[in-house]
């Protein structure tokens, strides 16, 4: 077996490539983890450290809450332990590698100098604010009500909760199952919401849902436009039906992701728990626990995929997770998040990017981890984004 040095280097090195698995990258960490004060890192991370840039020392890191919020990421407990390389000689190097591991992306080298973003901005990461609008055409600015009931529909109650989040009670009636409510997410928010029946709907930036106040008869259908998150109340006698453009996806009780952005190549289903049937115009599928469900643009056929759970649930998790993503697809979910204007001069990167950043982080601080690799650079002029080639 490879002494703990030599796997680390490398481990390491595999990540600077761009060609480490994502069972190697858990290892990785674990690697990290377990150092202590007296341990020698391997001369791979000390060069990297030397091509980092002053500014980017420990006098700038806060070493100890980068391995705590990394430790809680991976759903470890923090140990004090290991804490304590931040302490030793090389504990700038530990800080710096932290730092980049858990909080940005390398793609194949690290950059000996790292380009500076020009007219940096501060676009701060979004919060819960919705819009309902109600089957009438009222439009309830949700940030702006205050906890308890905020409509009345028929028979039922509409209840913004103390933590934000929506929900209804009372009994809807037959009579309402064809008024329909929408829940309107815009960019650079997410927000959460009970529907009638039970469910538990998660919706990210940019997105919507429109929904019946009495879910009626044999089915329980609703409309997706974006990317929501369902955890649908078990009703064997009236199947959850959820409409995403050309996807549409069958459920009696269950946890699964859909993406169905309209600025995407293509409408993603990814089952968590239970048992969902994806059904197009000309095909079907039923998928198990941890595949994923692909529908390209344009076409009938699905692509049936195992899911990388923790990356199609990041956004819920409060992170951006990137795993072999390219620039456009990236590009895509800052626009969405930040409400911001990407534009594109010279060529496209087309490498791909490793890495995990919390979405509470400002778009300043994205895009300079992004420029570490030196494959793409950005200018930005109030909230447009302009995206060019690297110095490489």
């Amino acid at each position: 077996m490879n002494h703990p040095q030599e796997r680390l280097h490398l481990l390491f090195d595999k990540y600077l490539s761009g060609s480490i698995t994502a069972v190697e990258l858990d290892e990785l960490w674990t690697l990290i983890g377990a150092m202590d004060a007296t341990a020698n890192f391997p001369e791979s991370i000390k060069i990297a450290w030397d091509h980092v840039p002053e500014q980017d020392t420990t006098a700038d890191v806060d070493g100890d809450g980068i391995l705590m919020r990394i430790l809680e990421k991976q759903g470890r407990a923090a140990n004090r332990r290991v804490v304590t390389i931040l302490k030793n000689n090389w504990g700038k190097i530990a800080a710096s590698l932290l730092l980049l591991l858990g909080l940005g992306l390398l793609t194949h080298k690290t950059a000996e100098v790292r380009p500076v973003i020009t007219k940096l901005v501060t676009t701060t990461a979004g919060s819960n604010k919705a819009v309902l609008t109600l089957s009438n055409g009222e439009h309830l600015l949700l940030n702006d009500q205050a906890a308890g009931t905020i409509a009345r529909q028929g028979t039922l109650q509409v209840i913004k909760n103390e933590d934000g989040s929506l929900s209804y009670t009372g009994s809807g009636s037959d009579t309402l199952g064809d008024t329909y409510n929408t829940l309107t997410i815009p960019p650079g928010n997410q927000y959460h919401v009970t529907l009638p029946d039970g469910t538990g709907v998660w919706l990210n930036a940019a997105s919507s849902i429109r929904y019946p106040l009495s879910f009626s008869g044999n089915k329980r259908n609703v409309d997706i436009d974006g990317e929501a998150f369902f955890e649908v109340a078990q009703n064997a006698a009236a199947p959850f039906e959820v409409n995403a453009g050309s996807m549409q996806v069958l459920v009696l009780g269950t946890t699964f992701n859909i993406m169905a952005y309209k600025d995407e190549n293509s409408i993603k289903t990814t089952l968590i728990d239970g048992v969902v049937k994806v059904v197009s115009k000309e095909s079907s599928q039923q998928l198990k626990p941890g595949l994923q469900a692909i529908l390209p643009n344009g076409e009938n056929n699905f692509h049936i995929v195992p899911a990388d759970l923790k990356e199609v649930l990041a956004w819920k998790e409060g992170e951006f997770r990137f795993y072999d993503t390219d620039i456009a697809s990236i590009m895509r979910q800052v626009a969405r998040w930040y409400d911001v204007e990407i534009v594109y001069r010279g060529a496209i990167p087309q490498n791909k990017f490793y890495g995990v950043i919390p979405r509470q982080h400002n778009v300043s601080q994205l895009l300079e981890v992004l420029e570490v690799t030196r494959h793409v650079h950005f200018r930005i002029d109030g909230r447009k984004i302009i995206v060019m080639p690297g110095p490489k």
